[in-house]
């Protein structure tokens, strides 16, 4: 069985297996030289999936946006005595995976492996060493600034992007949360390995890091290998995240974009939650009644059952380390695009004034607990878990509470959830489409 196909096994057996997965127990380790680790057993299926997640997200760029996806995309491309197609035959040698990612808070870089000592040790050596020892070839930088820019700018004749893209604008203004997580392509083109250097140093690192590990190794066999990981982290002084909140919108306001296009993309939203925040859950509920839940949402079934309006609307919460979101989103004809507008804004206000149904309630509650399982039923599910639990700080048995904490929640908790969070008069409603859209 060659180790393609053996990984490939491996990955079908563990899906069928780990829909049993229930209760996840999170054991918690602090590495020699500070950082902490968490991990839980996965008896079931040989392979390790680690991530070391850094909080060095795009909120971090500077004024250089584009500088972390930039950085973390480089990782893999060359070490002092390796080029990239050298790295990459090791990995693909051992049927490794890895890989790197970059929202607005934080970045991750990863690796999945088979736990077998001929598979796992050298891949874990070239993990450790990329992690240690990128060098950042200015060949490798040029060819991915290039990508980098040819990607935003087909990102800027997308009109799904450039809706979401100027939303952020919108709401965020110059708060480091309004910019895409690949930069712009004046600051792209910017960046000087210098820039790269000092970024990696800055933000890369042990101070900064937090390791999560899913594996069916031993306890032993797993803090063994969180601390060679955290030695091939360079040691650095904590760096500072933000040094302002997002400002508050004082009032709502309508943008609109022409786009010669025969569909109107349309936002509405403003700030929403923190990460952790006592309304989170409340709010997950309520989101998940209005928007969230796909073709039972309201929504979907005022705008496309019962009108026809689009063939998706959508809307959904987004908890930040700072101040979080709450969107909106809907296509439909541009002839019907304030129709739409209005009917969301009605609807908004319905709800913001009395709430979900006590029956929208119970049946949320059930569809959400029910599903719980399904949403950690894979290595790979339960790892994002844990980077989550790990970054933002959530209590360890965050995942073997959920379900209780949101059967407790009651009509009151959510409908003052949503009314405390969500002002519907200071919301920003984004259009973009052609003229036959334009308020």
């Amino acid at each position: 069985m060659n180790i393609i196909f053996k990984l490939t096994y491996f990955l079908i057996i563990m899906t069928i297996f780990n829909t049993t997965y229930a209760n996840v127990e999170i054991s918690n380790h602090v590495t020699k030289n500070g950082i902490k680790v968490l991990y839980t057993r996965s008896a079931n299926i040989p392979m390790i999936d680690i991530k070391i997640t850094f909080d060095a997200g795009s909120s971090k760029d500077g004024e250089l946006k584009g500088l972390s996806m930039l950085t973390h995309n480089l990782l893999d491309e060359g070490t002092s005595d390796m080029n990239s197609e050298s790295i990459a035959s090791v990995f693909e040698s051992t049927g490794a995976i890895f890989s790197t990612s970059v929202n607005k808070d934080k970045s991750s870089i990863s690796l999945r492996s088979l736990t077998e000592k001929k598979y796992l040790e050298p891949s874990l050596k070239m993990f450790q060493k990329i992690l240690s020892d990128s060098n950042f070839p200015s060949n490798e930088i040029n060819l991915q600034k290039e990508r980098t820019v040819s990607s935003i700018k087909e990102d800027e004749l997308d009109p799904s992007e450039i809706s979401i893209n100027l939303f952020f604008t919108e709401i965020y203004g110059d708060f480091p949360y309004a910019y895409a997580t690949n930069g712009l392509s004046e600051t792209v083109k910017k960046i000087k390995r210098k820039d790269i250097l000092n970024f990696y140093k800055k933000n890369i690192n042990s101070a900064n890091a937090t390791i999560v590990i899913v594996s069916s190794l031993s306890e032993q066999e797993i803090i063994s290998i969180s601390e060679k990981i955290s030695k091939s982290l360079s040691s650095s002084e904590q760096t500072s995240y933000l040094t302002k909140e997002p400002s508050k919108i004082k009032k709502g306001k309508y943008v609109h974009k022409k786009y010669n296009s025969e569909q109107a993309h349309i936002y509405v939203g403003g700030l929403a939650v923190k990460r952790g925040s006592k309304n989170q859950l409340p709010l997950y509920i309520a989101n998940y009644i209005f928007g969230g839940s796909g073709f039972n949402a309201r929504l979907m079934q005022e705008l496309r059952v019962k009108r026809g309006l689009t063939y998706g609307v959508y809307s959904y919460i987004y908890p930040m380390k700072e101040i979080g979101p709450f969107i909106i989103g809907i296509e439909t004809k541009a002839e019907q695009a304030q129709e739409s507008v209005k009917i969301i804004h009605n609807m908004l206000k319905n709800y913001h004034k009395n709430g979900p149904t006590k029956k929208e309630i119970k049946h949320a509650k059930q569809a959400i607990i029910n599903g719980f399982p399904l949403r950690i039923d894979s290595n790979k599910d339960i790892l994002n878990y844990l980077s989550m639990i790990g970054y933002y700080d959530l209590p360890l048995d965050y995942l073997n509470t959920f379900t209780s904490k949101i059967s407790k929640i009651s009509k009151k908790d959510i409908t003052k959830a949503f009314q405390d969070e969500i002002d519907i008069k200071k919301l920003i409603t984004l259009v973009v489409g052609n003229e036959a859209s334009k308020k």
